[in-house]
């Protein structure tokens, strides 16, 4: 394979994969970048770099697009020298963005081009509105939405595109998320794994924090309001008033990553040492570290704090969890489809210092509690984000020549007889058509011959189904379900879906839906509901419509027969009624008739009674029964029941082979209530269904066109 690589920042969410294609000899793997530092074994940088940035006097709506254009020139003239030494890729792969994949299907036409898309930008719903002292203005809605402008570019050009997280995922616009697969880069962690007694030595900044027995480590790219620094500084104040003998430990550079800058200069590092009373012996900022020393800081960590807008998730949160880090975080969107709080984190409130210290002095306070909270962090990447499971996942998806734009989830296996065993495939009859056959039929005029070809072709029987080695066809499918007693369960399930097709719930409605049916499934991360919704082979409308699908037929039940309850209740109700009563059984009638003759004088408790003589299993209760419905015991109990008032004793009868002594207990009269109420609208339900299913027996059965 010959394959470009394009990211302003060398490595960056290249490495792994860039690294992996470089060891195969048969590779050739071109990096273009405007970054000098670095290398990778086998991987050939090629350098751009735009001429000019865009100018004062563009209209400051269009100045991130005039840098993106300027980029992409800037990469169409290395692409130009690629060309003349002769390197024409057969795949570009680029971070979409900063402009330099603009203009690759112009240059490379023919090459399969490939997308990153790590962010869409939003005025409402994400990071760009969170912070409420900070609203926007119309003139910030109308950049923002301007300033997607390259990346819709890189949506409509792209054949593929990949985002790391599902909450990423959802920021691009629905109609070319198909386009996207999920697929994380990936955390080593073989690298990135617990140290027990790790001590914290960091020679390069000539720190020794050995004797440390508390320490509280923030990672951040840059120390900026996005990744909640000010709120980290504030609570770090509150801790050290609280905890003398805590240490904070501060890994990243000073400055602004994303985000806005303060007007007056100051960073805000120095503006938060300035605002609150910090003890500047206690809280370490190490600045940039390698890797190395990266490790030791985590390694040796008693809480890791990480904050962030929702926006796109950081490394350092993983690659915490993979070193087995206590991590506090914040409960904002990105965070929560990888921490459950109080499973493999703890979460508190993005805004809260009070609640960020509060969680951080938890975590100290009992590290024996905490030890399950890290094994099961550490458990998270290990299942999720493993490197050594996504980067051939990653591989894969590069090489695959289809654009099938399904979700890739890390947890699937790629091997080709596994994944052909495990997961039955659907196909559609429209691929059996050869890719120019497909061309020719969009075409408005071609021979006769090969139109009657076609038509032969599409007559022919259509694979529906793949299970392990057996292929089923369309004509195949009913007789099987009729064979297997699964006919009768689809008929069902159609005829509901038609009922209630024309009802439909509030965006509420549906998200408490999905809350409950995840609960039920216990699906807590969102990984785990997407790997779930890969084995059940649904796609996410599929899933709305199952998780919803109770609600809608509640509300057909309602609407279909809300109004005649009250009489059906009316008639029902004798069946309705519900008793408590105490029975003895027994065969023999003399002692029957003993043991009555004893509760009447009160000898001894109807309880112990029945536990010494009677012959049922109601011995084990103490004869005790109920509460059951009133129509539910035989004929002539219910008759005996239904006349006695509570506490009457009846003397012994006999029905069938037994004599029975029976005390009426309790009687609980039915009331309209609303669990009553939605029992019966079930009962009229399933009434009615039984009704439309022999309707569909007894009319003409479906035909199934056998081929010849």
């Amino acid at each position: 394979m010959r394959i470009l690589f394009l990211h302003p920042n060398f490595p960056a969410q290249f490495r792994h994969v860039a690294a992996a294609l470089a060891k195969d000899s048969s590779n050739q793997v071109f990096f273009g970048t405007t970054r000098r530092e670095g290398s990778i074994p086998g991987v050939n940088k090629v350098f751009y770099q735009a001429k000019r940035e865009a100018r004062p006097e563009t209209h400051h709506y269009v100045r991130p697009l005039e840098n993106a254009v300027l980029q992409g020139q800037a990469v169409f003239r290395m692409a130009e020298q690629l060309k003349a030494r002769e390197f024409v890729p057969d795949v570009v792969y680029g971070h979409s963005g900063w402009g330099p994949t603009l203009f690759i299907k112009d240059i490379f036409p023919e090459a399969k081009f490939l997308c990153y898309f790590e962010w869409f930008y939003h005025a409402h719903g994400s990071d760009a509105d969170f912070d409420p002292n900070e609203p926007l203005s119309y003139d910030d809605e109308a950049r923002i939405r301007i300033k997607n402008a390259p990346i819709l570019q890189d949506l409509y050009s792209c054949d593929r595109g990949l985002s790391p997280t599902y909450w990423q995922h959802q920021q691009f616009p629905s109609e070319f998320q198909s386009k996207i697969n999920v697929l994380h880069d990936g955390i080593d962690t073989d690298f990135f794994r617990p140290q027990s007694g790790s001590k914290l030595v960091l020679a390069s900044n000539k720190l020794d924090l050995s004797h440390v027995d508390e320490i509280v480590t923030y990672a951040t790219r840059g120390m900026e309001p996005y990744r909640g620094f000010p709120q980290f500084m504030e609570a770090v104040a509150l801790l050290q008033q609280r905890r003398p003998n805590c240490h904070v430990v501060v890994v990243g550079e000073n400055r602004v990553a994303y985000g806005k800058k303060l007007a007056n200069g100051q960073s805000y590092k120095d503006l938060m040492l300035d605002k609150f009373p910090i003890d500047q012996s206690r809280i370490h900022f190490t600045g940039w570290l390698p890797y190395s020393e990266y490790l030791q800081v985590l390694q040796a960590s008693s809480v890791h704090v990480y904050l962030t807008r929702p926006f796109v998730l950081s490394w350092s949160l993983l690659e915490s969890l993979s070193t087995g880090c206590l991590v506090v975080a914040s409960r904002t969107a990105p965070v929560m489809e990888v921490i459950e709080d109080g499973v493999n984190g703890l979460l508190a409130d993005f805004f809260s210092p009070e609640e960020i210290c509060s969680r951080i002095e938890e975590a100290l306070s009992h590290p024996d509690r905490m030890a399950q909270i890290r094994a099961k962090a550490r458990e998270t990447i290990e299942q999720y984000y493993n490197l050594s499971v996504l980067l051939p996942r990653n591989l894969q998806w590069l090489h695959k020549q289809t654009d099938d734009h399904k979700l890739i989830l890390p947890s699937q296996g790629i091997k080709k007889e596994e994944k052909q065993a495990d997961n039955p495939k659907l196909i559609f009859p429209a691929q059996v058509i050869k890719k120019e056959e497909k061309l020719l039929l969009n075409k408005d005029s071609f021979g006769t011959g090969k139109r009657q070809e076609l038509e032969k072709i599409t007559q022919l029987p259509m694979e529906a189904l793949r299970i392990n080695n057996r292929r089923l066809t369309v004509p195949e499918i009913i007789p099987l379900l009729t064979q297997y007693q699964l006919l009768p369960k689809l008929k069902q399930e159609v005829i509901i879906d038609d009922a209630i097709a024309s009802f439909d719930c509030t965006p509420s409605e549906v998200d408490k839906c999905q809350q409950e049916f995840c609960e039920q499934h216990k699906l807590k991360l969102e990984v785990e509901r997407q790997a779930w919704l890969q084995q059940q082979g649904l796609t996410e409308a599929q899933f709305i419509n199952l998780a919803t699908r109770k609600l809608r037929i509640e509300k057909f039940q309602q609407a279909t027969w809300g109004d005649k309850l009250e009489s059906y209740f009316r008639q029902r109700k004798p069946q309705l009624d519900q008793v408590i009563y105490s029975l003895i059984r027994l065969k023999d009638a003399d002692l029957s008739r003993e043991i009555y003759f004893r509760l009447l004088e009160d000898e001894q408790p109807f309880a112990e009674l029945a536990r010494q003589y009677s012959e049922g299993t109601e011995a084990t209760t103490g004869g005790l029964i109920g509460p059951v419905p009133l129509s539910s015991p035989h004929t002539q109990l219910t008759q005996i029941l239904t006349i006695n008032q509570p506490g009457q004793l009846s003397p012994p009868t006999r029905i069938g082979e037994w004599w029975i002594i029976v005390r009426l207990e309790k009687l609980l009269p039915a009331k309209l209530d609303e669990p009553m109420k939605q029992k019966l609208l079930n009962e009229l339900f399933s009434a009615w269904l039984q009704e439309q299913l022999q309707l569909a027996t007894t009319k003409e059965p479906l035909k199934i066109q056998k081929s010849a």
